[in-house]
């Protein structure tokens, strides 16, 4: 008697599974933990004031007043960029049954807006400048290189090793400017190189912050206890010491999902927004360069 086998059957159903995997990372700490506001313009201004240097202040008993010239107020701007993202789904495939979802179009879009997120948290980290754009060529906002220019600690472009006196001349810089410094970004391999300092690195997990990190590395300095967060898309190269409340995400458009006019065949929708960076005191913030 003939033995039917799986080889030469016909109709049997193929097994696949109902999961699709994807491991890309989605991790957007900067984007996540900046505050938010809101934009009025293509060009989002703010200002900026300080105080005059501590100086001896002692007056001859009964002498008359004396009036002081007060600091100036500068004003500090950076362009919004838009932000996009879409896709478009056939009406046939929209229709037929599919593994792992209802919705073709659900699932790109679900995928799109995940998309956006890195985007916006590459600019915050890579773009080095504000471009005011034209008819033809798209507005870009500065991102935290533009601004933080005061306390860069370069190596005339000579690539050394990242040590703790580093960091924490980096912090003193930062505090002898004014400012709290209460975290520092870093790539693995600079989170690695952090986490073998023996002075003051502990393990801590702080629950309000869970949106961001698994964990966070703690480090406590001379000049304050900072997080070391790790970020995906941070240079190699680079280290950012920052003061987190200093920094912004100013909506001009929150985004929103649009349906294009319909065509053809197909349905297409886009995620837009527009958004730019706000730095507030970006003396504040120092920035480790040339690290290799």
């Amino acid at each position: 008697m003939a033995t039917v086998v799986t080889y030469s059957a016909v109709g049997n159903r193929e097994d696949l599974s109902d999961i699709i995997t994807n491991i890309a990372p989605t991790e957007t700490p900067l984007f996540s933990m900046f505050g938010k506001t809101k934009a009025k313009s293509t060009y989002h201004e703010w200002l900026e004031d300080d105080l005059t240097p501590p100086a001896a202040n002692a007056k001859v008993e009964g002498a008359d007043y004396t009036i002081d010239t007060p600091t100036t107020r500068v004003r500090k701007g950076n362009y919004t960029q838009i932000f996009s993202k879409g896709y478009g789904v056939s009406g046939t495939q929209e229709a037929v049954l599919k593994a792992g979802m209802k919705s073709e179009l659900a699932y790109q879009m679900g995928k799109a807006s995940k998309e956006l997120g890195r985007d916006v948290e590459y600019a915050l980290i890579n773009n080095i400048t504000a471009d005011p754009g034209s008819a033809t060529t798209a507005r870009q906002m500065g991102g935290i290189q533009a601004f933080v220019t005061t306390n860069v600690l370069a190596n005339g472009g000579t690539a050394r090793a990242l040590t703790e006196t580093l960091l924490n001349d980096a912090l003193q810089l930062a505090w002898e400017a004014g400012g709290s410094p209460d975290c520092v970004v870093v790539n693995g391999t600079n989170k690695r190189t952090i986490s073998s300092f023996t002075a003051g690195t502990t393990k801590q997990v702080y629950a309000k912050d869970k949106r961001l990190v698994a964990s966070v590395d703690v480090y406590e300095s001379d000049f304050g206890i900072v997080m070391i967060i790790a970020d995906r898309w941070m240079p190699v190269d680079k280290v950012f010491v920052l003061e987190k409340s200093r920094f912004k995400t100013a909506y001009l458009r929150p985004f929103k999902q649009e349906e294009k006019a319909k065509v053809g065949d197909r349905v297409e929708r886009v995620i837009v927004g527009e958004l730019t960076l706000e730095c507030r005191a970006e003396k504040a913030n120092a920035i480790i360069a040339d690290i290799g």
